[in-house]
């Protein structure tokens, strides 16, 4: 539990501190989902939960101005990712990596949805389009990285297509 927690603050770190300094064409990848695309347990909803509400509740205390809306969108997204792997994919490098792409994506929608409720009026469809969708497919595939290390070192690298 401790190495799972501490892969989520280095996580958040990197949320925090790097995030603007690896930009990919003015996109960033999200890497809050990445931490808990990585330590959710494939057959535990709950732990997902706690671990999104958790690292939703540290990220509204440090970045958002509007309390709560990290920890409902992170509680969600901890919640999705535990359901992905538990019912719909198996345990393979890119099942996570496509994982990691539904789970930004649903977050995007959410979040363009909060946006144009709450706040201001946006065309979600070009929004997804041009800002959610890149975000999503740059956030999977930074994942490939820290996926694809330990299989490298372990030399068991014809087990990462399947």
């Amino acid at each position: 539990m401790f190495a799972r927690i501490l892969i989520l603050f280095i996580c958040f770190l990197l949320q925090i501190a790097v995030r603007d300094n690896i930009l990919l064409f003015g996109f960033a990848p999200d890497f809050i989902i990445l931490g808990l695309v990585l330590t959710v347990k494939k057959n535990d909803i709950l732990d997902g939960v706690l671990l999104g509400a958790g690292c939703g509740l540290l990220y509204d205390l440090m970045a958002y101005s509007y309390f709560g809306f990290g920890i409902f969108t992170l509680t969600l997204t901890g919640f999705l990712t535990a359901f992905f792997k538990k019912h719909v994919f198996t345990d393979n490098i890119f099942s996570k990596m496509l994982i990691a792409l539904l789970v930004s994506l649903i977050n995007g929608i959410i979040s363009l949805l909060v946006i144009d409720y709450f706040y201001t009026p946006v065309n979600l469809t070009m929004e997804l389009i041009r800002s959610v969708l890149p975000a999503a497919v740059y956030t999977a595939v930074i994942l490939f990285i820290p996926l694809l290390v330990p299989y490298f070192f372990s030399g068991k690298l014809k087990k990462v297509f399947g």
